[in-house]
Formats: structure tokens, sequence, C-alpha cells
């Protein structure tokens, strides 16, 4: 795999142009937010302004209104002499004098400005007017009287009072409208700054906007887009596509990991394509011994299982000859049982007809054997100069070696020496499976012969016996004898041979009922008791029970059909009885199985006695035991019996 390049340097940092830009743009918002801030401030205060001044027109408007209504309400009392309108005129006076108490507390909240003093002389002079009215007011009102009338002089005064108040409150107003519109163009100024302060802001914004869009695009946008099409023919499997650095910053620093993490793709590409490869010799060796395993468990011929595990392994490992080789019970040679090769490969003998034809000698024993593999002897000196032999373990113990040879110098991997290991357990599993078979068959044999010389010598053999002694019994008779007894001693023999004939074909038919591979546990059973109960005039019901399929291994279904037949075979002999029932449950991990008649049972107690009876259904108990299973007998005497059988289940 190539180095990675050494790591570029890359100063530049776009993180730090943006915070520096970002900082830039905040800081001009923050500034032109805070001017028009303090402007629309300085407008707020001088609308504020322009309604205080706006109250000062409209108190001025009420002073002379006020002073008009007073001296229209004295005219009014001199023209028609009533007395009664004094509480109106005072109202009135007490009226005007808090507008200019108003008037007065408004002027002192303002700030100065030029007209103060020439205002300040006006309110001065409508104060006097005020005063010098209401000293007239008092005066003319102080006489008690129905009816009282105005002189010339104070009708005279009313008059130039009156006009006086009304130019002076004139120029009250003309005062109070000049400040009001020279408040109003400062706030037109302020709007016309903010609204310049945003214009410049919008152009200067528009600028650095359009200025940023083409920096972005060319510094990030588009690298970041050669990027893109890069990363995208990479996953398209174009490992060779490479991007250019074009800047020192976080893009140009990005653009050399992606140039170094595809190289480094590349050489993982290769590393997978080799690991490929290897997955694939690894599958096919997997497949030969899955293979060979299905052989070994479908329990094929064993020179044919074995013949197919040394030409797997001259073909998995690339081999000219294979040769497996077993050792003689007294350990003192070596016999092969399979070989694939050229003929030539092999010594004078040439391969192997059968496992039992010898094809070398050694004087190595299964102790060196496993301390140092020997060179096979079963091939020609020039096809070992590349040898790897595997020994075939029986637990502890070698049994025999497996080996494949080359006249090529090579030297074996230890991915090669891991396939013949395998290879060779394989071999010996093979081997120890179809003893151990024949052990089992051997066995299963010894037992079956062991139960049929049972049932003869509690059957047939005890039938012939009876028969046997009346036969004699018969030929001891004189020829003249009496007629009736030779009739009723042939009847007797009759009925004997019938038993013995009902046995017979009983052991037969147990002997045929095996479960098939192709019905299966049930259907084999449903027609064993179909046709036990034709044969036997008992009705045999069988029930199973809902729920999850009963499954059995071969061995405990074997055993399962031999407790049923002889539940059976005691329900036929001994019970008398006219219906049986067995029952098929399943109750994980287990099978529960019930044989349950309506036959006249029998003392408990009888268990223990040493009759043909209690022999039988030892046999059954031992039967369950022998695969981890038991058997429970419940019965007395006139309610029949009910055995049950509980045998370990498979998944």
């Amino acid at each position: 795999m190539n180095r990675p390049p050494p790591p570029a340097h890359f100063p530049a940092r776009i993180s730090r142009r943006l915070s520096l830009a970002l900082s830039v743009i905040i800081a001009t918002v923050l500034l032109v937010g805070g001017i028009s801030l303090v402007l629309a401030v300085r407008i707020f205060r001088i609308n504020e302004a322009v309604d205080q001044q706006n109250a000062h027109i409209r108190i001025t408007d009420q002073i002379h209104t006020t002073f008009h209504h007073i001296i229209f309400e004295l005219h009014q009392m001199h023209a028609l002499g009533w007395s009664d309108r004094k509480g109106d005129v005072q109202a009135l006076g007490e009226e005007l004098t808090r507008h200019l108490v108003t008037f007065r507390d408004l002027h002192r909240a303002e700030e100065g400005f030029p007209e103060e003093q020439r205002e300040l002389a006006l309110f001065a002079d409508l104060r006097g007017l005020a005063g010098e009215l209401r000293a007239l007011t008092d005066r003319m009102l102080a006489p008690p009287g129905a009816t009282w009338r105005l002189g010339p002089m104070d009708l005279a005064h009313l008059n130039v009072a009156s006009h006086q108040v009304t130019r002076k409150s004139e120029d009250l107003n003309t005062i109070h409208r000049v400040k009001v519109t020279r408040l109003l163009q400062t706030s037109q100024g302020m709007m016309r700054t903010i609204v310049a302060l945003y214009v410049a802001f919008i152009l200067v914004g528009g600028a650095l906007i359009a200025v940023a869009s083409i920096a972005f695009s060319r510094g990030i946008a588009a690298p970041l887009r050669t990027l893109a099409d890069a990363a995208l023919g990479i996953a398209e499997g174009r490992l060779d596509e490479r991007v250019p650095v074009r800047s020192p910053n976080e893009i140009g620093q990005l653009s050399h990991a992606f140039n170094v993490m595809a190289d480094r793709l590349q050489d993982h590409e290769r590393d997978l394509q080799a690991a490929h490869d290897q997955l694939e010799q690894k599958v096919r060796e997997t497949q030969a011994l899955y293979r060979i395993g299905t052989e070994i468990s479908a329990l094929h011929e064993l020179d044919r299982i074995l013949q197919s595990v040394v030409a797997k392994a001259r073909e998995l490992l690339r081999s000219e000859a294979a040769a497996l080789c077993m050792f003689t019970p007294e350990h003192d040679e070596l016999v092969a049982l399979a070989t694939s090769g050229p003929v030539e490969a092999f010594r004078s003998e040439g391969p192997p007809a059968s496992r039992n034809l010898p094809a070398g000698r050694t004087t190595v024993t299964p102790g060196d054997l496993d301390a140092h593999i020997p060179r096979c002897t079963v091939m020609q000196p020039e096809f070992l100069r590349a040898h790897l032999a595997a020994p075939l373990h029986r637990g502890d113990s070698v049994i025999g070696v497996i080996c494949v040879c080359s006249r090529e110098t090579r030297v074996f991997t230890a991915e090669e020496t891991e396939l013949l290991t395998g290879l060779a357990t394989q071999a010996a599993i093979a081997i120890e499976k179809a003893r151990l078979y024949e052990e089992v068959r051997s066995l299963a044999t010894l037992e079956e012969r062991e139960r049929i010389a049972r049932e003869m010598h509690d059957g047939l053999a005890q039938a012939l016996g009876l028969l046997h002694m009346k036969l004699r019994g018969a030929q001891e008779q004189p020829a003249s004898g009496d007629p009736a007894r030779i009739a009723d001693a042939l009847n007797e023999m009759t009925a004997i041979t019938d038993r013995a004939y009902e046995e017979v074909r009983q052991s037969i038919f147990g002997l045929r009922t095996m479960v098939s591979r192709g019905l299966g546990l049930i259907p084999t059973l449903t027609e064993y008791l179909h046709e036990f109960s034709a044969q036997n005039g008992i009705a045999v019901e069988l029930q199973v029970a809902e729920g999850r399929p009963i499954h059995l291994s071969p061995a405990s279904e074997v055993q399962l059909i031999r407790i049923i037949q002889e539940a059976l075979a005691n329900v036929r002999k001994h019970a008398e009885a006219g219906h049986a029932w067995v029952r098929l449950q399943r109750q994980d991990p287990w099978v529960r199985v019930t044989i349950q008649d309506d036959g006249r049972g029998f003392e408990p107690a009888i268990l223990a006695s040493p009759d043909r009876l209690h022999f039988g259904l030892q046999t059954m108990r031992e039967r369950a035991e022998g695969l981890g299973g038991k058997l429970e007998i419940d019965t007395a005497p006139g309610r029949g019996t009910r055995i049950v059988g509980t045998l370990p289940g498979e998944a």
C-alpha cells in the first residue's frame, strides 16, 4: 500500500475571514441602527415639544375666549341690568385664573428659546389685563342692588382691554406657531438624515453582497462543485478522480484530504480485491467441506466419501496427487484407503481398488506422527518435492494420515495447511461415523433378536411345547380309543396351532412397522394402529394434541414405536379390552406418549413379580430411560391400564 503524502500546510482560514466580515456587518448594522435610534428619539422629543406648543396655543385661545366671555357678560349686565349674572362672571374670572396658571406651568417646563423674553412680556401683559379686569369686576359687583350700570370710563376700559387681549393672544400664538414650524423643520431634517443613512446602507450592503457573492462563488462554491463531481465519480467507481488544490484555506485542505482519501481508497480497493480472491478460495474450500459433510450426514458409502475427500484435497491445494492412509490395528503399517492423481504418482502397487488394499509400510508410530508427520510412503519419490500431510484423529489417538504431493517445489501456506487439516477432520468423522453406524446396527440387531427370542419364548415356544405334549399323548392312545376324546384333543391342538400362528403373524407385523421417511411418524403410526385394530378386533384411537408439531430423532422414533407395540401387545394378550387410546403431546422439550385401555387392569404389586407381563413392562421402561426419558404405569383391577412415556423431542 502506498504511504499517504506528508500533511500540507494551510495557514489561511475561511472561518477567520467570515468572522471578520460578520463582525464588520454587525458593527455597521449596530452603527446605523444606533444613529437611527438616536434620531428617532430626537424626533420623538420634537413631537412632544410640538404637542407642548399646541397646548400653549390651546391655553392662549382659552384665555382669550374667557376674557371675551367676561367682557360680554359685563356688557349684558350693563345693558339689561341683570344682577343675577354675578355668579357667572365670578366663575369666568376663576376659570381665567386657572388658564393663566396652566399657561405659566407649561412655560416653566420649556427649554430656552429666542422668543422667550417676548413671550414672558406678553404673558405679563395678559396677567396685568386679567388683574385690571378682575379689579374692575370686583368693584362693579361689590354694591348691592337689583340693577346696576357701567360708567363711560368703565365701558371704554373694557373695550380697550378686549382689543389688547385679542392682539396679545394673537402675538403669543404667533410665537408658538413659529416654534412649531422650527421644530417641524428640525424633525424633517432628521428624517431626511435617516432616509439618507438607510439608502447609503442599502447601496453599500448591495455592493458588499455582490462582492461577497463573487468571492463565495469563486472561492467556495466552485471548488465545492468540483469536489462534489469528483466524489460522485468516486461513488461510481472511478477511483482515479483527483481535484486541484487552489487555495491555502479549508477548501484547499478539504481538496487535499479528498485526494489522500482517494489514494487510500485505491489502495483499499486493491486490498479488497485480493481479499475477495482469498474469500472466493475460502468459499470453494468451505463448499467442498460442506459437500463432504453432507455426504457424511447422509451416510453414503465410506469408500466414496474418502475418495471425494482426497479428490477435493488434490483440487483445492492444486497438487498432482493425494492419498488417505489408515493405520492397521497393530499400528505397524499404513494402508491406503483412497488416492487421487495419475497412476505413475503411486508405487508399483498402484491406486487401491478398495479400502482394504495395502499401499506401503512404515515404521512410524502414531505418537511419532503427532510430533513429526512423515512423508507419504505410497508416493513415488519424484512426487514428494512438495509435500503436505495432516493426521486423522480419533479423540487423542491418531488413526491415519492424508497427504498431498507434487513434483514442482512449492511452499504450502498456513491457510492450505488449515484446509488439509479440515479435510482430515471430515475424513476422520466419516470413518468414525461409519464405525459407530456399524456398531449401532449391530446393537439394534442384537436388541431385535433379543425381543424376537423373548416373544418366541413367551408365545410360540410355549405353544409348540404344549402342542408337542398333546401330540405325544395322542400317539400313546390306542387306535381303538374313544373317538370323542380324540376329537377334543384335535380341537385343542387346533386352538394351540391358531394361537401360535397368531403370535407369528403379530411378530411379523411388528417387524414390518418402521417409520418411513416419506410418510413420517404420525402417518406411519396411524397406519399401524389401523392394521392392529383390523387384525385384533380392538378399536385403537390415535389422538395428537394441537400445537407445535412433534419431532423426534430417528432413534427415539424407533423406541416410541416399540413401546407402543409392546403396550398394545399386552392389551391384546392380557387386558381383555375393547377399546384403547394412543395420545401424543408436545411438552417442550419432551414428547409425551400415553397408551390407555379399558381392560381389566391388574394389581400394581404384580410389577414386583417376575412374570411375563412384568418382563414386557420392564423392557418398555428400559427403552424410555435409554433415551434419557422415563416411563410411568398407572393401573388397578377393573379400571384398565395407563402407560405414560416421556421421550426427548427435537426442535
